[in-house]
């Protein structure tokens, strides 16, 4: 199914104009496979058009996707997520569907394969485009000498490690992991916090091997009959698309550490594979006295902080970390 079937639930060159003003009634957030660029009036043409050419380039050398140029202004968050809702941008353009493609090909490189955009008119003759990408097997792709790819659901310059890992043909698995927050409940001493949990391998043709996942908070896990003091992960051999690792466990929080750390807990769930690069997805709640108990709908009202999907950074060298780790007691 392509891409403008999943987002849309129509074909890319079915769509009208309204069904994309109806797309953007609801809040529409950013992901591997969906970008929006709004058109704001400040700003050069020329800095528009370079905007889409990075976004066209880091789908192609990520898994495709759609791009909405002249969808809603964006709102991003603390943590990074973008998202959309309410009034398109659209924009008075001499660029055709035709004229936008020829200009994509001739400035990408190597060509891009499997482009298509649709240009969708308002009243007043203003233009939206969606463009869909697909995955390309010719990568990676640039754009003005710099490498691009979709990652923590945006564009991003692309690491050295992934444009090597394209050249040589290594074609990594795209593994995405989340938390859920489905229930609170009071027990004696403290609270009883039930989660799920949830890693997809978003790469139809490409499983990863050797798979694993570790979940930690200071706390006790609780998973099944078994406890696990602060730690609990688990591994797995092959790990294909449409086969989630998908579970529920607990969590035991003393009331005296929620005290001790102002009513805050932390749990981080980090997860990877034997070709795919170590991931991490790390949350924060609050919960203070009054809080409502019971099945949890929507945990954005316990949720301080949420960072998913994220690659692992360290502060220091390689050299100093190496250091500090042999010069610990």
């Amino acid at each position: 199914m392509r891409y403008s079937q999943v987002t849309f639930g129509k074909d890319l060159y079915a769509l009208v104009y309204a069904d994309i003003v109806q797309f953007f009634d609801a809040e529409k957030e950013e992901n591997l496979n969906l970008e929006f660029k709004s058109y704001p009036a400040l700003g050069t043409v020329q800095e528009k058009e370079n905007s889409i050419m990075k976004a066209i380039c880091g789908m192609l050398n990520s898994e495709g996707g759609v791009v909405v140029w002249g969808a809603p202004t964006e709102e991003r968050d603390a943590q990074g997520n973008t998202t959309a809702q309410g009034v398109l941008t659209p924009f008075n353009t001499n660029l055709d569907r035709d004229r936008l493609v020829n200009k994509i090909s001739s400035l990408i490189i190597p060509l891009p394969i499997g482009i298509r955009v649709q240009q969708l008119n308002d009243a007043n003759n203003d233009s939206v485009f969606v463009i869909e990408v697909d995955n390309s097997n010719q990568k990676p792709h640039q754009f003005k000498n710099n490498y691009y790819i979709r990652i923590d659901g945006q564009t991003k310059i692309a690491p050295h490690y992934l444009i090597s890992a394209m050249m040589k043909s290594i074609d990594f698995p795209i593994i995405k992991g989340h938390l859920r927050l489905k229930n609170v409940k009071l027990i004696q001493g403290g609270l009883n916090l039930s989660f799920r949990k949830i890693i997809f391998n978003t790469s139809k043709f490409n499983n990863e091997i050797n798979a694993f996942f570790k979940i930690v908070t200071p706390n006790t896990i609780v998973v099944g009959d078994d406890s696990y003091p602060g730690e609990f992960s688990n591994t797995f051999d092959v790990f294909n698309h449409g086969g989630p690792i998908a579970s529920d466990f607990d969590v035991l929080v003393n009331s005296s550490d929620l005290v001790q750390n102002d009513n805050n807990f932390d749990i981080t769930l980090s997860f990877g594979g034997q070709k795919s690069p170590s991931k991490m997805s790390v949350y924060q709640y609050t919960f203070a006295s009054g809080i409502s108990m019971g099945p949890v709908t929507d945990e954005s009202i316990f949720l301080t902080s949420k960072e998913e999907n994220t690659l692992p950074t360290i502060s220091v060298s390689d050299d100093e970390y190496i250091d500090n780790f042999l010069n610990e007691d």
